[in-house]
């Protein structure tokens, strides 16, 4: 509390409008120290695709989007119905989607899902026969950018989206052929693959307010376009996607995705928090990346795998569906990936305003603005916060010794029962928000005159 001469020196200050500088004398603020909580935050965690299994922690979902299910004839026009049904089924388990639109994939559906009136040329995989469009045909390059362009205006500014995967090449999406030659016939040539990410990045947007485009760390093998000499692309904002985390030796000298083109990438986009996939056999189909280790038996953990590349999400399903995970170990996993935030500790700067001093205790950067509230208003954008960094701000407050704090992302529908919560031992978890003490008595008053 306050002294009587302080109030008054204040008084006659403001009447006389002079300014008063407060300057920080003791830290009896409370020692703030980190816990995690029993959420997943948004953006981060173990990923499912479409699931009821386990609402509470999980933060997505995932769905292949047939490019003929929304575009049945190129020529023709749109049918958003089954990104719509989908997304407002997540959206009502408390939950966002994650998107990659596809041509073909075996084991998804009706498997081919190429436009009628889209040229396609026959693909043999595992003895089946598939349809791949003939990438080097104009008409099937306009009907691709036409796909595309719609897709983001359609989408841009949906909340219920947490990511984008730019898919449509190849297998799943995934950006490759498993061994099939890649000709100007039955893959999209660099010069073409560029465009596609332009288009996508552009459509969606260039900033940490805007939905981030995910491209498969397959681009940088030498048949995508980053194994090029061009760099053009090499400062935009997008992440990239590992279609199979936790692989025998994944992170050796010897793996592809040490080679300088992925290595690269790999340092560039780091800091816009990447996503993947837990590999097939022996891990992700039953579940065991899960369990403790979390290493699928190759030695790295999850926890390892994630804070060397920077790991928000990993797509590990069917599991989920089998009902191979628990509640309890899929929260434990998922809290081994993404960011994390910690207040360290939070002082009074002046009669208006707190100093807040958070760290990302998390394995990855936010891929999305983030900020920092207390109901006077907000302030910083945690996205640009490494792993193990600080960074403080300067927040909005009342004159009250108790300010409470909370998150806001424009990614984050604000209604959404998802929050983003603080790592701390004293927050309160339910309610996403962060209750200190910053009493007036950490102050003195100097004044000064013009």
């Amino acid at each position: 509390m306050m002294s009587i001469t302080q109030v008054f020196k204040i008084f006659i200050l403001t009447a006389l409008s002079c300014y008063v500088i407060l300057v920080e004398a003791r830290g009896n603020s409370p020692v703030l120290t980190f816990a995690d909580h029993g959420h997943v935050n948004p953006f981060t965690g173990g990923v499912a695709w479409e699931t009821s299994n386990h609402p509470d922690v999980m933060s997505m979902e995932w769905a292949f989007i047939g490019l003929s299910d929304v575009l049945p004839l190129c020529s023709g026009g749109f049918d958003w119905t089954s990104v719509e049904d989908f997304l407002s089924a997540v959206d009502a388990r408390g939950h966002q989607g994650i998107l990659r639109p596809v041509i073909f994939g075996p084991g998804y559906g009706q498997e081919n899902f190429a436009p009628s009136d889209l040229l396609v040329n026959a693909f043999v995989y595992d003895s089946s026969t598939y349809d791949n469009p003939a990438w080097n045909e104009a008409s099937v390059q306009a009907c691709i950018l036409k796909f595309i362009d719609a897709f983001a205006v359609r989408y841009k500014g949906d909340q219920r989206v947490a990511y984008v995967q730019m898919g449509l090449a190849g297998l799943w999406g995934e950006h490759h052929l498993d061994g099939a030659n890649y000709t100007a016939v039955n893959f999209p040539t660099k010069t073409f693959q560029k465009t596609m990410i332009e288009h996508f990045i552009d459509g969606f947007g260039h900033t940490p307010s805007d939905i981030q485009t995910s491209l498969s760390l397959d681009s940088a093998q030498d048949h995508g376009f980053f194994s090029s000499a061009d760099t053009s692309l090499d400062n935009l904002r997008f992440g990239f996607f590992d279609d199979s985390l936790l692989t025998n030796n994944h992170g050796g000298i010897n793996n592809w995705r040490q080679d300088l083109a992925p290595a690269m990438q790999l340092a560039l986009h780091k800091q816009h928090g990447w996503g993947g996939e837990a590999y097939w056999s022996g891990c992700n189909s039953n579940g065991s990346w899960t369990t403790p280790p979390n290493d699928c038996g190759n030695g790295e953990s999850l926890g390892d795998q994630a804070q060397r590349i920077g790991l928000n999400y990993m797509l590990g399903s069917p599991a989920f569906d089998n009902n191979n995970i628990t509640a309890a170990t899929l929260l434990t996993a998922s809290q081994l990936i993404g960011y994390k935030f910690t207040a360290t500790s939070v002082t009074r700067h002046d009669l208006s305003h707190v100093k807040v001093t958070v760290e990302n205790t998390g394995a990855a950067f936010s891929p999305y603005k983030i900020e920092v509230c207390t109901n006077e208003g907000c302030s910083g954008d945690l996205s640009t916060l490494k792993p193990g960094d600080s960074v403080v701000l300067t927040v909005p407050a009342t004159a009250s010794s108790t300010q409470t704090l909370f998150f806001t992302s424009p990614r984050l529908n604000p209604s959404s029962t998802q929050k983003i919560r603080w790592s701390n031992v004293s927050a309160d978890d339910e309610a996403a928000t962060l209750t200190v003490d910053v009493s007036m008595s950490d102050l003195i008053f100097e004044d000064g005159f013009d």
